[in-house]
């Protein structure tokens, strides 16, 4: 009898996963519209990937907004297991395993209407105002150039206002952000502004597993599997397409 009784409990923890399998993963991303926003359609086109890949690769999800200082200490700390809507970079690289990318977005630089400025390298800014936001990442060499004259604002909607009104020479940020932001902040801004030739950088969007996770490497494993399905059979671009994009 007692035989048969450990027979079963071997046979029932095969058969029922451990109680941390069964737990969602905490999905977390700051605003950043159109990529993510609280006031966006399923949070916005990172979220609605991320957690739609997830989803279909297994995994029970749940979602949020936060404030960025927030999200990074959470995800040092293990209280969140993924943050979305990421640029690459080093210093997340610490804390977090990135994704394979699952959106590629162009950073330009906006004048003006009629403005004189020309993009040709970093040097040939040296004599604007470049308006960027406090604490965002746009393109390394750019990010670290200290000899720019950089004034922080805390939106780019703000970048953008400040750039027609004339009070600053430039801003920039992805062109899906800056067409988002007029279209939602002020439509009228579009006949006020002007995106400059060639890009500072073309950048992709990836998600990324919080290195506290004992599984991060498995988690990203299968996000990147089923990214690669879902771009195969055409359900990412049928998602992407929902959000406005390709």
């Amino acid at each position: 009898m007692l035989k048969n009784v450990v027979l079963g409990a071997a046979l029932w923890l095969l058969v029922v996963p451990p109680a941390t399998a069964q737990e969602p993963l905490t999905l977390v991303a700051d605003e950043w519209p159109p990529f993510s926003g609280g006031d966006l359609p399923e949070l916005g086109i990172a979220m609605d990937v991320t957690k739609s890949v997830l989803t279909r690769a297994g995994y029970e999800v749940e979602a949020a907004i936060l404030p960025w200082p927030r999200i990074v200490h959470g995800a040092k700390t293990a209280e969140y297991d993924i943050v979305t809507s990421l640029f690459l970079d080093a210093e997340m690289q610490e804390f977090v395993h990135y994704s394979d990318p699952f959106y590629d977005t162009e950073i330009r630089f906006v004048q003006k209407t009629g403005g004189d400025a020309r993009y040709d390298g970093l040097q040939s800014l040296t004599d604007y105002t470049i308006a960027v936001g406090a604490g965002f990442l746009y393109e390394p060499a750019f990010d670290a150039a200290g000899f720019l004259n950089k004034f922080e604002v805390t939106t780019t909607f703000q970048g953008l206002q400040m750039v027609a009104a004339g009070r600053v020479d430039l801003t920039l940020d992805s062109v899906d952000v800056v067409r988002h932001s007029i279209l939602r902040g002020d439509p009228a801004l579009m006949d006020q502004i002007e995106v400059l030739d060639p890009p500072l950088a073309t950048q992709q969007v990836h998600m990324a597993v919080s290195l506290s996770r004992p599984d991060h490497l498995r988690v990203v494993a299968d996000f990147n599997r089923t990214l690669a399905e879902m771009r195969a059979d055409g359900s990412l671009a049928d998602l992407l397409a929902k959000h406005g994009v390709n």
